[in-house]
């Protein structure tokens, strides 16, 4: 995955915060990525998941990882975002 300059995605979406609070939202999300990606990997899925879906926003792209995240913590550990794993696979292909 291409990575934007330290000022990129997290930055436009805390501005104002202090640079080490932005540090660990860009590795929040790195991590929660991480995690979406292994999840999908090692589900068993019928069929491929779509990557033709329109790009996320930053905001949006945040909070369907907090969706999906509390989803699975919670139990609902066969949720799937198609949108958001289309997001991150064809940003990770750049």
């Amino acid at each position: 995955m291409s990575q934007q300059p330290f000022a990129g995605r997290a930055a436009d979406l805390i501005a104002g915060h202090p640079p080490h609070e932005i540090a660990s939202a860009e590795i929040w999300e790195q991590a929660a990525e991480d995690c979406v990606l292994a999840r999908i990997k090692s589900m068993r899925l019928i069929g491929r998941l779509p990557h033709h879906k329109a790009p996320l926003g930053p905001e949006e792209r945040i909070q369907r990882l907090k969706d999906l995240l509390r989803l699975w913590a919670n139990g609902c550990t066969c949720a799937v975002d198609e949108d958001l794993v289309a997001d991150i696979v064809n940003r990770q292909r750049r």
